[in-house]
C-alpha cells in the first residue's frame, strides 16, 4: 500500500521560500565578508605605500646635500677638462715620448744620437700686440715645430740613412743635413753630424 503524504502544499512552498531566503543571506553575508575584508587589505596596503612614501621622502630629502655636491663636482671636472684641453691645445699634440721612440726605430745601429733640441710651437695665434711689451730678451713663440739631432755615427753612409728615414715618416718634414765632420772621440774616427727638421701639428 503505496503511503499518502498529508502535508499541506502551502508549507512545502513556506518551507521552500525559508530555505531559499536562507541561502540568499548566506550568500549576502559571505560577498559581505569577502568586501571588508578586501577593504581592510586595501586601506592597509595604503598605509604601506604611505609609510614607504614617507621613508623615500625622508631619504630623498637626506640626500640632496650630497647631491649638490656631486653636482659641484660635475662642473668643476668639466672646468678641469676644459682647462686640460686648452694645455694640450697650447703646448701641441705629439709627445717628447713619441719623438724618441721613432728616433730609435728609424737610427742605424752604427749612429749614435747624443743631442736632441725640440723647440714646440703654440697651436694658437698670438696677437702681435700682445708680443710688444714682452721683455726683449723672450723669444716669441715658434709658428713651427723644430727638431735638431746632433751625433756621431761610424760612417757617412749611417748619417744618410737616418735623413732618408727620417724623410718617409710622418713625424718629420724638411729634413735637412746641416753639416759633417770627422773627428776623433775617444781614440776612434766618428763622423760628427747635425740634422734639423720640422714637424707638422699633431691633432
Amino acid at each position: 500500500m503505496r503511503p499518502v503524504d498529508f502535508t499541506p502544499q502551502w508549507y512545502l512552498d513556506v518551507r521552500r521560500e525559508h530555505r531559499s531566503s536562507r541561502s540568499r543571506l548566506i550568500g549576502l553575508l559571505i560577498v559581505l565578508g569577502l568586501a571588508i575584508t578586501g577593504g581592510v587589505l586595501a586601506d592597509s596596503d595604503s598605509k604601506a605605500a604611505m609609510t614607504d612614501l614617507v621613508v623615500l621622502r625622508e631619504s630623498y630629502h637626506a640626500q640632496s646635500g650630497l647631491v649638490e655636491r656631486l653636482d659641484e663636482l660635475d662642473r668643476k671636472h668639466a672646468a678641469s677638462a676644459h682647462r686640460a684641453d686648452l694645455l694640450e691645445d697650447a703646448g701641441g699634440g705629439v709627445l717628447v715620448a713619441q719623438v724618441f721612440r721613432e728616433l730609435a726605430q728609424l737610427m742605424p745601429e752604427e749612429l749614435s744620437i747624443r743631442r736632441v733640441v725640440l723647440n714646440k710651437s703654440l697651436r694658437f695665434e698670438v696677437d702681435p700686440e700682445s708680443l710688444a711689451d714682452a721683455p726683449k730678451d723672450i723669444d716669441p713663440p715658434p709658428h713651427v715645430t723644430r727638431l735638431e739631432i746632433s751625433g756621431f755615427a761610424q760612417k757617412g753612409r749611417d748619417i744618410g740613412s737616418l735623413v732618408s728615414a727620417m724623410s718617409r715618416s710622418a713625424l718629420f718634414y724638411d729634413v735637412q743635413l746641416r753639416y759633417e765632420r770627422s773627428n776623433r772621440e775617444f781614440g776612434v774616427e766618428v763622423v760628427e753630424f747635425v740634422v734639423d727638421c720640422k714637424m707638422p701639428v699633431f691633432e
